[in-house]
């Protein structure tokens, strides 16, 4: 059995960073890789420390099974998925995501996502599909650069970065989002509240977020009839 874990942390220098996974055990990759990315940008453990989370919430779901290998996602599901995305990522500046949330098939359910919220910066993972599965010569990431606000004049970008499962490929996607970030700032490519009010809204608190996560949960076994939440009614 499996289980959704959803991590909402804010770093030192205030920005909300979100993970969201299937694989309860890479939340340490997504630690270790801040904490070695921040390590000169956190002012108040010193250049010889390790950063810190500024504060850190986790909830897992209850246990639900992997939908199985299918050639395409199932009728229902990526609304499913958007919809809670929606309720989860308010406020959130960065998001890591599993590339196949809850499928066993690689199949890219957080597609639509990048497209609609153009504020954050998206980091996908376990995504064999795109950068293979050979330890030889998987590169760490791959990273796309989009325009951030393609309907103006704005000159930012969006990292769209795919990434190895890998707490120093998660620490330099990291990097390079914040240096991203800063340069475009220096160059007018700030972040526009006015533009995604989305990104301007209170971050979602732990209760909430388990409640959003076991909802989606819920809804799995209605895209395949072997499949069943734990708990769920019986039919």
């Amino acid at each position: 059995m499996n289980q959704l874990l959803f991590r909402l942390c804010e770093a030192s220098d205030g920005r909300i960073y979100a993970f969201l996974t299937d694989q309860p055990d890479t939340e340490d990759f997504f630690d270790s890789g801040y904490k070695v990315a921040y390590k000169h940008r956190d002012t108040e453990t010193g250049r010889e420390l390790l950063a810190r989370w500024r504060s850190s919430f986790t909830v897992k779901s209850q246990e639900f099974e992997m939908l199985p290998e299918q050639d395409e996602l199932p009728d229902g599901l990526q609304s499913a998925f958007d919809t809670m995305v929606k309720d989860l990522l308010p406020g959130v500046d960065v998001m890591f995501c599993d590339y196949n949330l809850a499928i066993k098939a690689d199949l890219p359910i957080g597609t639509n996502m990048m497209d609609t919220y153009r504020s954050t910066d998206f980091v996908l993972f376990s995504c064999e599909e795109l950068i293979g599965n050979d330890p030889n010569t998987q590169p760490y990431m791959v990273s796309y650069a989009a325009p951030r606000y393609p309907a103006t004049g704005n000159i930012g970008s969006q990292h769209r970065i795919y990434s190895k499962t890998d707490s120093f490929a998660f620490a330099r996607a990291i990097s390079a989002i914040v240096n991203q970030r800063e340069r475009d700032a220096l160059n007018g490519g700030h972040i526009r509240t006015e533009v995604d009010g989305y990104i301007n809204q209170p971050n979602v608190s732990a209760a909430f977020a388990e409640q959003v996560i076991n909802r989606f949960v819920e809804s799995l076994p209605q895209y395949n009839s072997s499949t069943k939440a734990l708990g769920a009614p019986a039919d």
